[in-house]
């Protein structure tokens, strides 16, 4: 049985909080599957601590709360948050996130497959305030509810559109590991010594733990399956990046390059652009020189081992680009080609339909 550990750092945001721990209450679950929900909270002074012993909830739930120091950070929070955790999957979210029911029914299909990736997911940005009652009774998950509120997704959804889901074709699937919706076995995070504490600063820290790990051979996936629900908390969300920001991604990129002198063979201006622009750089980073094209499209469930068989000869055997449509709902190639070895070939994958909802984002066909 997997057991999954929720670590969720808060400061001051006990509304939304509120939200999130009860969207964890409505998690669907099997015999192979358990959880916990650890809150860590950094010093707030908004009665977090007295609502969350009130709290009822089916799921066992931990409140750890840290003084508010000097150096206090989210790395600090998230790593008090993993030493206080059971489980052997550690999924990092944020105090203003709302998980679908099916969250770890969908997450769980990949730790079957494997418990040496990182499952990186992304996030349906709500833009305006919503009321308590739309969580209470469950119709935030409907679209018919979510059509009538302003939306729209996070900036990787773009650039998966134009890479594509497949994290095991990429030269950085790090960049995308972003503490909102990311699960990590807890195994690899013992070969760590957790977030750098010293990153003090808004972003990056996730992206460097991430790295980390990846540069020590643990493999990065990403979920096109689902998504979770981001709430509204005074600024429009269109993408990551913020001008207020910018001070604090300066402050953490001069560590994280002293740390890292040689990332990604870019100068250090270089990197300063990169994670001063995040998400419109990153895609940048993917080089494709490659010629030849292979086009398949997947229309029929009871072809799915036979194209297997074909994208594993041709993937070995020649370097092509491989572009997958797959229009069939239910299987599991998007892990299976994730997590392919020993692959020569460019395998672009892109499922239909597409992981956010269609009054989303304008969906657009796959330009082969």
């Amino acid at each position: 049985m997997n057991k999954y550990s929720f670590v969720i750092p808060s400061y001051n945001s006990k509304k939304l909080l509120r939200n999130t721990l009860k969207s964890l209450d409505y998690l669907i679950t099997n015999k192979n599957i358990g959880y916990e929900v650890i809150v860590v909270d950094d010093g707030s002074n908004d009665g977090t601590d007295r609502y969350i012993q009130k709290i009822n909830v089916k799921y066992e739930i931990k409140y750890i709360y840290l003084q508010r120091e000097h150096d206090s950070s989210r790395s600090k929070a998230r790593n008090e948050g993993m030493k206080a955790a059971k489980g052997n999957i550690i999924v990092f979210i944020d105090a203003d996130i709302i998980v679908r029911p099916e969250y770890l029914l969908n997450l769980d299909k990949f730790y079957q497959f494997s418990d040496e990736i990182a499952v990186a997911g992304i996030r349906l940005l709500i833009n305006e305030n919503i009321d308590d009652s739309m969580v209470d009774d469950k119709s935030i998950y409907d679209e018919s509810c979510l059509k009538n509120l302003r939306i729209g997704m996070d900036f990787r959804y773009d650039i998966f559109e134009e890479l594509s889901y497949n994290a095991g074709g990429m030269t950085a699937p790090f960049l995308y590991a972003l503490t909102c919706n990311l699960a990590v076995p807890k195994k690899w995070i013992d070969k760590t010594t957790g977030f750098d504490e010293e990153l003090i600063k808004w972003g990056i820290e996730d992206i460097e733990f991430v790295y980390r790990m990846y540069c020590q051979g643990m493999r990065i996936a990403i979920n096109p399956k689902d998504y979770v629900i981001h709430q509204f908390h005074g600024v429009e969300q269109t993408d990551v990046i913020n001008a207020k920001y910018e001070e604090d991604i300066k402050y953490n990129t001069n560590i994280f390059i002293k740390k890292h002198p040689s990332f990604l063979r870019l100068s250090n201006e270089k990197v300063y652009e990169l994670f001063r622009s995040i998400g419109t750089r990153y895609k940048d980073i993917e080089r494709n020189d490659l010629k030849e094209s292979v086009i398949i499209n997947i229309t029929q469930e009871d072809r799915i081992g036979e194209i297997k068989k074909k994208v594993t000869t041709l993937c070995k055997e020649k370097k092509i680009n491989i572009i997958i449509n797959d229009y069939v709902k239910d299987n599991d190639l998007y892990i299976w080609i994730q997590l392919l070895k020993n692959v020569n070939a460019k395998i672009k994958y892109y499922p239909f339909p597409r992981v956010c909802p269609e009054f989303c984002v304008n969906s657009r066909e796959v330009l082969a």
